[in-house]
């Protein structure tokens, strides 16, 4: 019985992912409005994959700073993605 399960898993057909609301370039734009620190914080967590303990190091800064300055950045990100594609 198990292998005709598995065969109905593969033989199922997938969705269409949705289109995404905002592209590379829109995020990009948004973060060439961030102050340098938060863009810097951002692009180094999200875009490079540090964490924030080696951020603070690298920008000689605490793991806080490192923290907020990201949310704060992710936030101002979206608020001028919301404001441009209005949703």
């Amino acid at each position: 019985m198990k292998f005709f399960d598995e065969m109905n898993r593969f033989d199922s057909v997938e969705e269409e992912p949705e289109e995404a609301l905002f592209t590379t370039n829109d995020v990009v734009n948004a973060m060439s409005q961030l102050p340098e620190g938060g863009r810097i914080v951002f692009s180094l967590y999200l875009l490079e994959g540090y964490d924030h303990g080696e951020i603070a190091q690298i920008l000689k800064i605490t793991e806080s700073t490192s923290k907020s300055q990201f949310m704060r950045a992710k936030r101002r990100v979206y608020e001028i993605l919301k404001q441009t594609k209005k949703i």
